[in-house]
C-alpha cells in the first residue's frame, strides 16, 4: 500500500508539471474550476451578488436558479444587438441559452475563453421605482459594470457602464415551472430578479431609437479590445 501511494504521488506530480490534464483539479470550460462557494441569495443585494459569482464561475446551474419566470432583460437605448427584442422581448429562456453558450460552449460554438465581472464592492438596495411596486417585496440596485469577456476568433470585450436590477422577494416572486418541480417554492428568505436594465452604450455610440448603433472597435488594426454593450455580449452567447 506504501508503495502504491509513492506511485500515485509521483504520477499525479508529473501531471501537474506536465501541464497534462490533472483528474483531481477538473476545468470548467477553459478555466480552472474555484473553490470560493456561491452566495446565498437570501437578501436582495446577494442576489446580485450570486449574478456576479455566476458570471466568473461559470455557474450555469446557480444561473438558472435566480430568474423569475417573468424576467425581462432591456437592452441599452440605442443598442442595435437589441433591435431584435423591441417588439419580442428578452425573456428568462433568452438569458439562460446565452449563458449557457458563454459560459459552457454548445455544439454551434465555444464558450469564452476568459469572464471576469465586477460589480460595486457594496451594493445599496433601494424601493423598487415601479409603479404599484411594494418596498417590502421589491428592490432595485444600480451598480455599475465593468466586464471582459475575451471570444474566440472574437477576441477580447470590454464593457463598462451600469446595469440596474429589480429584485423581489420569494414569496411574491414567479417562479419558474422547472423549478417548482425541484422544489421550490415561495420564499420570504430567498430573492430573485425579475428584470434588468443595461446601461453600458457608450455614449459616443447613443443614436436616436430605430436606427443603427455603432459600437466602437478597438484601435486601427483591431489590436484592441472591441468596446461594446453587455447585450451585444449576451447576444454573442446565443
Amino acid at each position: 500500500m506504501k508503495r502504491l501511494f509513492l506511485l500515485a504521488a509521483v504520477v499525479a506530480a508529473a501531471l501537474v508539471s506536465g501541464g497534462c490534464f490533472n483528474p483531481f483539479s477538473p476545468l470548467v470550460s477553459t478555466q480552472r474550476a474555484t473553490s470560493t462557494p456561491a452566495p446565498v441569495p437570501n437578501s436582495a443585494a446577494n442576489v446580485v451578488r450570486l449574478f456576479e459569482w455566476c458570471w466568473n464561475n461559470r455557474g450555469i446551474q446557480e444561473y438558472e436558479e435566480i430568474f423569475t419566470d417573468d424576467f425581462r432583460f432591456q437592452f441599452a437605448l440605442g443598442d442595435s444587438a437589441g433591435n431584435a427584442y423591441r417588439d419580442v422581448p428578452w425573456t428568462r429562456e433568452d438569458e439562460l441559452r446565452s449563458a449557457t453558450g458563454l459560459f459552457v460552449g454548445t455544439p454551434d460554438h465555444p464558450a469564452a475563453t476568459e469572464i471576469d465581472l465586477s460589480l460595486d464592492k457594496t451594493l445599496y438596495a433601494l424601493p423598487d421605482d415601479r409603479p404599484g411596486k411594494n418596498p417590502i417585496w421589491h428592490k432595485s440596485i444600480r451598480s455599475s459594470v465593468t466586464l471582459t469577456v475575451t471570444l474566440e476568433g472574437q477576441g477580447l470585450n470590454e464593457v463598462r457602464g451600469y446595469a440596474k436590477f429589480y429584485l423581489v422577494r420569494g414569496d411574491s416572486a414567479v417562479i419558474p415551472p422547472e423549478l417548482v418541480a425541484k422544489g421550490f417554492k415561495p420564499d420570504s428568505l430567498r430573492w430573485w430578479i425579475d428584470r434588468w436594465e443595461d446601461e453600458t452604450l457608450p455614449a459616443s455610440a447613443a443614436v436616436p431609437p430605430g436606427t443603427a448603433a455603432l459600437r466602437p472597435a478597438g484601435p486601427a488594426g483591431g489590436t484592441g479590445p472591441v468596446i461594446t454593450t453587455f447585450g451585444a455580449v449576451k447576444v454573442k452567447g446565443l
